[in-house]
């Protein structure tokens, strides 16, 4: 090993220490608690025994918790579904020269400033049943008679309810400036020409995006989609902060379960279960990924 490669791994070892500290400890810790019998409500460690995969059995058995998990899949693949859309679509909207491009910038980009749990807030009292600005706007515009309940509406049309939707809006504006950005780079390494090429041959602007933008943004596009489900099944913040899970469980996703049952019902073993599904969820999209990845190598 010569000195530039010493240099180099005494540059990252900080960094690797954090990760390895409050990243990887904890995870494997997580997932050792999984297998063990961790009730805080029926003692301290002297109770803690190994019992495999009960507390799989037990979560996986539990109908709440197998609701969860279906509502934690339409959530990430509604939100990724919208925000990719629309991000493909501002994208192209802010790399275009015109007049007042730098305000339209901004104006995308704002919710990048907003922390999700300021955002959640905000958005809490935007949607607001008796004081929501929103439903003034819509009875002053006669779409609604009376005010609409975005966050405690229990009406579900199959999997779906208002305060479904109205927390995948929230979580789409507030990842949407991300999608952006990491469209908009590749947009920019996108020669030209190639578009030079296809208006000498008459495609017009479907066709360009479709034979042109998304060959040349594929692998953007897939890192970032991969990027999106993996924290999609991840998500706490703003299901926590603005529903709690609520009503009825209609907006619970799997970490917020998973808080829920080691902070609430002190179960961190059944909490520790339910992370590992997390972990396992993520990892499926993770091996798609490279998969995918694997048999662009080999073009």
């Amino acid at each position: 090993m010569n000195e530039k490669n010493i240099f180099c791994y005494l540059m990252v070892a900080p960094a690797l220490l954090v990760t390895a500290l409050l990243g990887i400890y904890p995870m494997l810790a997580s997932m050792v608690m999984s297998f063990q019998s961790y009730d805080l409500l029926a003692g301290q460690r002297d109770t803690i025994e190994w019992v495999g995969f009960e507390n799989y059995r037990t979560i996986l058995a539990d109908d709440r918790f197998l609701q969860t998990i279906s509502q934690t899949v339409i959530f990430t693949i509604l939100a990724v579904g919208i925000v990719v859309s629309m991000g493909l679509f501002l994208a192209q909207v802010v790399n275009a020269k015109f007049r007042g491009r730098a305000v339209v910038r901004t104006l995308i980009f704002s919710p990048w400033f907003v922390p999700p749990v300021v955002a959640s807030a905000i958005w809490m009292w935007l949607l607001q049943t008796e004081r929501s600005p929103i439903n003034a706007v819509l009875r002053d515009l006669g779409w609604t008679s009376g005010n609409i309940r975005f966050l405690t509406d229990p009406e579900t049309w199959g999997p779906f309810s208002i305060p479904m939707m109205s927390v995948v809006a929230v979580r789409v504006w507030n990842g949407l400036p991300f999608v952006i950005i990491f469209l908009l780079a590749g947009l920019q390494s996108i020669p030209k020409s190639l578009y030079e090429a296809a208006d000498m041959d008459g495609a017009g602007i479907l066709q360009k995006f479709r034979h042109v933008t998304l060959p040349m943004l594929r692998p953007v596009l897939m890192v970032l989609l991969a990027l999106l489900f993996m924290n999609g099944f991840g998500h706490f913040e703003m299901n926590y902060i603005m529903t709690q899970g609520g009503p009825r469980n209609l907006t619970n996703v799997l970490a917020v379960w998973s808080y829920q049952e080691g902070f609430a019902f002190f179960r961190f073993d059944n909490a520790a279960a339910a992370s590992g599904i997390i972990l396992a969820m993520t990892s499926v999209i993770c091996a798609i990924y490279l998969r995918l990845q694997y048999k662009d190598d080999l073009r």
